[in-house]
């Protein structure tokens, strides 16, 4: 029996691991509607994004004009054309253009949760020595309460 050889053992061969695709079908259905909403948010956001473009120029300009203002007061005259031009862009021409005063004011405070000062209507018309004669907290004040109406007003 010592003449006996015994061929060399193999190991244990295991079945490949089970792949966890495709997965049954009713997780296929379930990733596919989570991509769909995916999709579907992404495209809201997008399209949010775009509608708010106007708001992100006004914002830019209305910083523009904070700075000019600080070196030339008489800058502020500009600041009603601004919030006009904003306005255009959401309104049609017929129920913007023709306003004045405190109409117009009106019209603003209708879109927006927060009253704006009165100085509003009128600085558009205002004297050249008015906006400069006008106090620096006072200014700030104007802008503050424009830049809270361009972020905030609700669209029709």
């Amino acid at each position: 029996m010592a003449d006996l050889v015994i061929p060399p053992l193999h190991d244990v061969a295991l079945p490949p691991p089970i792949s966890p695709w495709p997965p049954a079908p009713a997780a296929s259905t379930m990733l596919i509607l989570l991509a769909m909403v995916a999709l579907w948010l992404l495209l809201r956001r997008y399209q949010r994004y775009r509608q708010n473009a106007y708001r992100r120029q006004a914002l830019r300009q209305l910083d523009r004009l904070q700075a000019s203002c600080r070196q030339h007061p008489e800058q502020l005259q500009k600041l009603p054309r601004l919030l006009r031009h904003t306005a255009l862009q959401i309104w049609p021409r017929e129920h913007v253009a023709s306003l004045h005063g405190d109409a117009w004011l009106q019209r603003l405070e209708q879109q927006s949760d927060r009253p704006l000062p009165a100085e509003l209507g009128a600085l558009a018309y205002w004297p050249t020595e008015r906006c400069t004669s006008l106090s620096e907290q006072a200014r700030v004040r104007l802008f503050e309460h424009s830049r809270y109406w361009i972020q905030h007003h609700v669209r029709p």
